[in-house]
């Protein structure tokens, strides 16, 4: 092999201007897949990040969906003596005991959900109140970095609301509010901490307590209503819950992607199309290489002759076009890597997108491997053909 592959070297250094050109060539294909695969990989995450960053990949509540009404104290079912025993997860400490050591998932937090009216001055609206064990909800909702005035403590008496319900209703830090709660309670706490979550919705309606007190105003004492759940591979989501659902038949599991089809359309989209691009950049590039092979072979058919008629065999002479190939292959993929990293420093320079783009250099290393083997695939029909050459012919120039 080691003569083949001095000759086919020496077969490329003779034909400098081609082989500059169609490494050239594959050096533009690959930069080209190396821009254009980062772009939708780091869009996808970005867009990701953003639509789950601070969601739960997977829900777990109650799967009783009929509100039951129990008497409290063996008293006759009047208003304000009784309590839901819906949307209770009962044996929600050993779930997260469970789904903590689960290997695929990141985080674990348990709440109690609820809703509450606030009046003041005339004005009444509906809020949802969300009690949470502060330190492990942050690691989801990223709350504590969130809060623009007063501090982040919730306990017994204090509470965090969000930037637009302070300023409809002119609330302040050390204010009190009267919750009326859905059992005809009023609930009395103050406001520790005013938060900006980004989110219209949530800056409006949501009001972040204490687990404890949330599962005490509530009668969920011991219970919780929500175990909320993130994942290392948010796509795993679907086949996690169907697991997890399996486990717990009498829970509800749902999956991030039940409700958003709309946005696994679009990546798929963005994916199927990067896909398409990079295989016919692959194919065109592969033909490229081919068709100059095919002419090498040409140019070459009388030094060829003369190596058939020296003892040279079909195989060894055949090798020499898959051997040009690989380098072609390598050598134009390796500059066409070194070419995408540039292009993509400056975009990001030019442009400065709204979301990082980042270079997967295992992604790297795959395209110059496949740049590689399809330099030799591309080498296998020019390499049949001097194979066939007959010697006596070729010499002849016949």
């Amino acid at each position: 092999m080691r003569y083949e592959f001095r000759i086919g070297i020496g077969f490329m250094t003779h034909s400098k201007g081609q082989s500059i050109f169609i490494i050239s060539a594959i050096a533009l294909g690959v930069a080209v897949q190396i821009f254009i695969s980062s772009l939708v990989t780091s869009l996808q995450a970005s867009l990701i990040e953003r639509f789950l960053g601070e969601s739960a990949h997977i829900s777990i509540t109650d799967g009783n969906t009929r509100d039951q009404l129990i008497s409290l104290d063996n008293k006759p079912l009047i208003y304000g003596n009784f309590s839901f025993t819906q949307n209770r997860i009962t044996d929600s400490s050993n779930i997260v005991n469970y789904l903590k050591d689960y290997e695929d998932i990141t985080i674990v937090v348990p709440t109690v959900e609820g809703n509450a009216i606030y009046n003041r001055g005339g004005k009444t609206t509906s809020l949802t109140i969300r009690g949470v064990d502060l330190g492990l909800g942050d690691r989801l909702y990223n709350i504590i970095d969130r809060v623009i005035k007063g501090v982040p403590v919730i306990d017994s008496e204090n509470i965090l609301i969000g930037t637009r319900l302070a300023q409809d209703y002119d609330l302040k830090i050390g204010d009190i509010m009267q919750l009326t709660l859905s059992s005809g309670k009023i609930e009395t706490v103050r406001i520790s901490g005013i938060f900006d979550l980004e989110n219209t919705n949530s800056n409006t309606n949501l009001v972040i307590m204490d687990l404890n007190k949330a599962q005490r105003i509530f009668d969920k004492k011991g219970y919780v209503t929500n175990i909320s759940i993130q994942i290392k591979d948010v796509f795993q989501a679907p086949i996690l819950a169907d697991i997890f659902q399996k486990k717990y038949p009498y829970l509800e599991v749902v999956p991030w992607t039940r409700d958003s089809e709309n946005i696994i359309k679009a990546l798929k989209s963005q994916t199927d199309t990067s896909i398409v691009i990079q295989i016919v950049v692959t194919l065109a590039t592969s033909m490229s290489i081919a068709s100059v092979l095919l002419v090498t072979v040409l140019q070459k058919m009388k030094e060829i002759g003369i190596l058939k008629a020296m003892g040279a065999l079909d195989r060894s002479t055949g090798y020499l076009f898959i051997i040009q190939g690989a380098l072609i292959g390598f050598f134009g993929s390796v500059l066409g890597m070194l070419f995408g990293v540039a292009v993509i420093e400056f975009y990001i320079n030019l442009a400065q997108p709204s979301f990082d783009i980042t270079i997967s250099p295992l992604k790297l290393i795959l395209i110059v491997f496949v740049s590689t083997i399809s330099g030799i695939i591309s080498g296998i029909a020019p390499a049949r053909k001097c194979m066939k050459l007959s010697p006596i012919e070729v010499i002849k120039g016949e």
